[in-house]
């Protein structure tokens, strides 16, 4: 009978038991550990392969006194060509080449929850970009020091979602509409469910605080809220496109739309003007976020601006006074500031034939 040999303990292995299991060099798995990429692929998976059967750990203590420090960071997202991940991600991005630092950039996907939790585990520190539902993140070990955008955390990141929505909504109502429908996003009952570390980590807050602020503001204004005029999303173009054709198919639909996703926003246009509708004239709508995508759509999309680029870097600077052992304060939500373009105008009923 063949015994195989019990990896050793996590704490006694050394980088030298990595590059022997790998039959590679200490520099190559140096090298991968530090997220470089002249490693080739099949080398990388090699050397990840070793690292998760040893349980070798990176001593960023150890790396000090030798003289070095860990400069790696990961950044961990449900989806990497996402316009709200790349925007924050861009600003992300400048504060760790401005800082010394080297970004692992990871999607959160089906299959490679092993690798993640390596690379995560070796680095310094973690920023989650917009955590949702989409990862299975049950079995990702993150590193001690996280920060998050837009996501539960110790130190989350977010915007004044409520106070964004009171805008939308003000805008709407001030231009005369009492009909306002609302597309939602994730909410609780979509996300991760149980009461696991986890699943508190990954669950999110901006939708319930947006539909907080949509409920608000047409109370405030002495409105009901007719059956079906809430619809519920994903942030993703195609949910946005099923809410708005139930929104119309109403007896009574809605002459404006508060989206609480600038991709979902401009679903709901596209499905509008395919069913005949003119927005503004006929329809208007504001989204959430203001992605390059709304200034470039026709017409331009009257949207809730949240500093997303300014977020990337304010994360990134935070999660590295961490690694140093700086004192830290979480800021207070970041402020948002409405953008106007020509997706909006009195409801026709006001308008003069």
């Amino acid at each position: 009978m063949t015994v195989n040999p019990t990896p050793p303990a996590p704490t006694s292995v050394t980088i030298n038991d990595v590059a022997r299991r790998a039959g590679v060099s200490v520099m190559t798995v140096s090298n991968v550990v530090n997220g470089k990429t002249s490693v080739r692929p099949t080398t990388r998976q090699r050397v990840l392969d070793a690292i998760e059967a040893t349980g070798y750990r990176v001593n960023p203590m150890a790396r000090a006194l030798a003289g070095g420090r860990n400069r790696l960071l990961s950044v961990i997202a449900p989806q990497l060509n996402l316009p709200y991940v790349s925007e924050v991600l861009q600003g992300a991005t400048q504060a760790a080449e401005r800082l010394g630092y080297d970004l692992v950039v990871m999607m959160i996907g089906e299959r490679n929850t092993s690798d993640l939790s390596v690379m995560s585990r070796l680095s310094a520190g973690a920023l989650l970009i917009q955590p949702s539902r989409r990862g299975r993140v049950r079995r990702l070990h993150l590193p001690q020091h996280v920060v998050s955008v837009d996501g539960p955390s110790d130190l989350p990141l977010v915007v004044d979602n409520y106070g964004g929505a009171r805008q939308a909504m003000q805008h709407l109502l001030a231009l005369g509409h009492t009909r306002i429908g609302f597309v939602s996003g994730l909410h609780s009952e979509n996300i991760l469910s149980g009461d696991t570390p986890e699943a508190q980590l990954w669950d999110r807050d901006d939708a319930s605080e947006r539909l907080r602020g949509y409920h608000d503001s047409m109370a405030l204004a002495g409105l009901d809220v007719p059956q079906g005029y809430v619809q519920h999303g994903d942030y993703l173009k195609e949910s946005g496109e099923v809410a708005v054709r139930a929104l119309l198919a109403l007896p009574r639909p809605p002459t404006a739309l508060f989206v609480s996703g600038d991709a979902m926003a401009l679903g709901a246009m596209h499905v509008a003007q395919d069913l005949g509708l003119h927005v503004p004239q006929d329809l208007s709508i504001v989204g959430f976020d203001d992605l390059p995508i709304a200034a470039a759509s026709r017409p331009g999309l009257t949207t809730v601006r949240q500093p997303l680029q300014h977020m990337g870097e304010t994360a990134v600077q935070m999660l590295i006074d961490l690694v140093d052992g700086q004192p830290v304060t979480l800021p207070p939500p970041f402020p948002t500031e409405l953008a106007v373009r020509e997706s909006t105008a009195p409801p026709p009923h006001t308008r003069p034939a």
